[in-house]
């Protein structure tokens, strides 16, 4: 395992679907901030969204540049694990529960819980990604129970919501669900995925969740907010 080094020994195609998880995130922060800076006044939420695609953008830099992945020797098969997406995403979900807890106006005790039960997701799946079976997977049962949990408390504030939010919060979820399939049938799990696969399908959910969910608020955002500039200051103070 000595003799592997990254970015170099990366397949091709791990290069480009990283370089695009990348520049897919610059796209979103650009847009929140050109957003942020044209408002009368700058808002919470296109504030969070300029620095969930800014920390997306470096997590994926960090792997294109062989800094975010470590060559696991101790599984069953020798595979590569990439430490800087759950780096990337303790940071980048809790602020996406942010940013919908800001628009639905959701209660504060809600809008914590949601935000400490993700990052609780997140870390059962590092922590799974570290060791073997059958510990891992007990550690992807526990982020798989805590994804439930925040898809229970979540759910409920899209009820008399605008359809914007609605669909926002159906995505996050599934978003959530897809990350944690990909971790079972991936390098973290049964390594049932090509690496170029696992990759490839991890990069476009990503991009969806941390910029295409970002934009679909940010172009909708007067109209789920129904011009209402509250949200921007005033809330949670």
């Amino acid at each position: 395992g000595g003799s592997i080094s990254f970015p170099d020994d990366y397949p091709n195609s791990v290069k480009h679907f990283l370089l695009i998880g990348s520049l897919g995130c610059v796209v979103g922060a650009v847009v929140a901030l050109y957003f942020n800076l044209n408002r009368p006044k700058p808002s919470v939420v296109h504030s969070l969204l300029f620095l969930i695609g800014a920390v997306g953008a470096m997590g994926y830099y960090a792997m294109w540049t062989g800094l975010g992945a470590v060559y696991k020797t101790s599984d069953a098969t020798p595979r590569v694990i990439f430490w800087a997406r759950y780096a990337t995403q303790l940071v980048t979900q809790p602020m996406l529960l942010v940013v919908l807890s800001f628009v639905a106006k959701v209660d504060t005790p809600v809008m914590v819980s949601v935000v400490a039960e993700n990052v609780l997701l997140v870390m059962a799946g590092y922590l799974g990604s570290t060791t073997v079976a059958p510990v891992k997977y007990l550690w992807w049962m526990t982020s798989v129970f805590f994804t439930v949990l925040v898809s229970y408390q979540l759910l409920p504030t899209a009820s008399e919501q605008h359809a914007v939010y609605k669909n926002t919060v159906y995505a996050t979820i599934v978003c959530l669900a897809i990350f944690n399939f990909l971790w079972l049938m991936g390098s973290e799990g049964s390594a049932s995925l090509g690496l170029s696969q696992e990759v490839g399908l991890y990069v476009i959910v990503d991009v969806v969740f941390k910029t295409g969910l970002g934009l679909y608020l940010l172009f909708n955002y007067d109209a789920v907010t129904d011009g209402d500039e509250q949200i921007s200051s005033q809330q949670y103070v």
